[in-house]
């Protein structure tokens, strides 16, 4: 049997610490680093090229002492680069927070900044010990209620799921094979962009944007926008008690089931079923799929999010399946294991 190397001793141990000091010690620092980065928009002052440090301060309204010393903690680490004569450009990593890039990470970033985030963090023991999201300890009702309360909250919440919804737009519109459709209810819409996308690459639909009554103004203006407004009906409401659009041929739910708890998401599956009225209709479920043991996925990550905030999980493949089993649905196909994934199910009469 081949003996593994200790690596609490020798050179690889130095090694050992100092991940340990990086990832351990000074994870916390390194955060709070990213987010004031990320605030200021610095990567957008560098997307053309090198600056000093003078200059980004002057841009930013800082102390150039101060963004320097934070600058240079994010380059020790691979986020941003630090050159001579106090001159800092982007890295590999800083790409990911200029605003303009594909699949920038900017808005996520600001998001986890964002004071209901960080005082939902700050209680997440509750939630590890009672599986509750400690958003509701701390604020007194569930988060979607919250935002009703809170208008301000409900514009930058709507603006970052603006961003991700382009994104999933990008990537999975031309994957579903939409000409088999021509009756499309899109649940818990949101801004609506996703329905827009779909109805702009299957002319001969009709669309259903379903969503709570706080969505839906941006919503008419983005289907005018993409000039499919008059394809489409609006509806508000409840995907627990409101009325849902009956007899559509396709029902989608982009990032919705993963906010919801297994109970929860099997509710509004059941009444989907229902509201199909018979054996032709098919549900699409966009969401993450958990890869198996230590393997890295950002789910894992967003996973800790549905917890704290909303209650909801995101789930592995052999979760969804059984999900989708209890609740009447069989699953198509065979989607990948991991990373975000568009899921084909249709009703087991």
């Amino acid at each position: 049997m081949t003996q593994l190397p200790d690596i609490r001793t020798g050179e690889d141990a130095d090694v050992l610490r100092e991940r340990q000091n990086a990832v351990l010690g000074s994870g916390g620092h390194v955060w709070h680093v990213i987010s004031v980065l990320a605030e200021l928009g610095i990567a957008d002052l560098l997307a053309d090229g090198p600056v000093p440090i003078t200059e980004l301060a002057a841009a930013t309204e800082t102390d150039a002492s101060a963004l320097r010393r934070v600058l240079r903690c994010a380059a020790a680490v691979g986020i941003f680069t630090e050159l001579e004569d106090s001159r800092f450009a982007l890295s590999p990593l800083a790409e990911g927070l200029v605003s303009t890039r594909v699949g920038g990470l900017r808005p996520m970033v600001r998001f986890h900044n964002m004071d209901f985030v960080r005082k939902s963090y700050a209680r997440i023991l509750h939630s590890v010990r009672t599986g509750e999201p400690a958003f509701d300890q701390v604020f007194g009702m569930p988060f979607h209620e919250y935002l009703e309360h809170d208008e301000e909250l409900a514009r930058f919440y709507a603006g970052f799921l603006t961003h991700f919804s382009k994104r999933l737009a990008d990537r999975f519109v031309g994957r579903l094979g939409l000409d088999r459709f021509d009756r499309i209810a899109d649940l818990g819409a949101g801004t609506g962009h996703f329905l827009a996308r779909m109805l702009v690459d299957r002319p001969p639909a009709r669309g259903w944007l379903f969503d709570q009554p706080n969505a839906l103004d941006t919503a008419v203006k983005v289907l005018a926008e993409h000039g499919v407004a008059e394809r489409v009906t609006v509806v508000a409401g409840d995907l627990f008690t409101g009325e849902l659009p009956a007899g559509c041929d396709l029902y989608t739910l982009k990032s919705v089931l993963h906010r919801l708890s297994d109970e929860r998401a099997g509710t509004v599956l059941r009444r989907i079923r229902e509201a199909m009225g018979g054996p032709g209709g098919t549900v699409i479920v966009i969401d993450q799929i958990v890869p198996p043991l230590d393997e890295w996925d950002h789910a894992k990550a967003i996973d800790i999010d549905t917890l704290v905030l909303y209650g909801g999980k995101e789930r592995t493949l052999a979760e969804w399946t059984e999900l989708f089993d209890e609740a009447g649905f069989v699953l198509q196909g065979k989607p990948e294991a991991r990373g975000w994934a568009h899921l084909e199910i249709k009703p087991a009469w």
